[in-house]
């Protein structure tokens, strides 16, 4: 008798063994926080499964903040930091196709998020880069209520990727 109870119980136990396994994995359901300092992402991961929605929260007293987040082509082999330093008719080359996967602006101090681009979550798999373009200094007010002409002109002041605030995550 005491050789079929572990037998009978074994099956359950794997079963539970399988599910703590996936709740850790997180299956693809978990949400993942990126903050935004000048000028870097911080806790940007570098791995996610397919369905995992960034969040993303402004360090930054006095800079706004967006993470635009474009998925790489399949063809393209260089490396984001490699990407970011081309010619912007280069970098439309490769991103133009189509919508970033996603925008969010976080204005300093905390303030709400704005989704203006898709609501956090990736899906679709591949390698994705990861880019701020705020021009350093901008005005956060001025910025955040631009219209369909866009925003306000930087002036001489360089975007926020130029001092180093970008990154990459791969979606598996």
């Amino acid at each position: 008798m005491s050789i079929i109870k572990p037998r009978r119980w074994a099956p359950i136990g794997a079963l539970v063994a399988l599910a703590a396994l996936g709740a850790a994995c997180g299956g693809g359901d978990e949400t993942k926080t990126v903050t935004a300092a000048d000028y870097a992402f911080q806790d940007l991961p570098s791995e996610v499964d397919a369905g995992t929605t960034l969040k993303l929260e402004n360090a930054s007293t006095k800079e706004l903040h967006e993470m635009v987040v474009f998925r790489i082509p399949d063809a393209e082999r260089r490396s984001v930091e490699e990407l970011v330093k081309l010619p912007e008719d280069q970098q439309e080359a490769i991103f133009g196709a189509g919508p970033p996967a996603m925008v969010l602006l976080a204005p300093p101090g905390g303030g709400e998020v704005i989704k203006a681009v898709g609501n956090g979550k990736l899906t679709e798999k591949g390698r994705y880069a990861v880019v701020c373009f705020i021009p350093v200094g901008a005005d956060p007010a001025a910025y955040l209520q631009a219209g369909p002409d866009g925003p306000p002109p930087a002036g001489n002041s360089p975007p926020h990727v130029a001092q180093g605030m970008f990154g990459q995550i791969t979606v598996k």
